[in-house]
């Protein structure tokens, strides 16, 4: 059986200038602060360079329509 573990995207500049202790501490942060203790994570780094290119592809498919 499947499981699909709680799901966090963080939108970021640049997910390159966030290290692996940040990025663990943010991770803990969020644990404990919404009781997720003991339960997988996903957290997704997004940075503005990929949600441009997620929204102008956006934009052209809806042209195309």
């Amino acid at each position: 059986m499947a499981t699909r573990p709680p799901s966090f995207t963080l939108f970021v500049n640049d997910p390159k200038l966030f290290g692996d202790t940040y990025r663990r501490y943010v991770e803990r942060q969020i644990r404990e602060g919404l009781g997720f203790e003991g339960s997988p994570l996903k957290l997704f780094w997004r940075g503005k360079q990929q949600r441009d290119a997620e929204k102008d592809l956006a934009r052209q498919q809806a042209r195309g329509r």
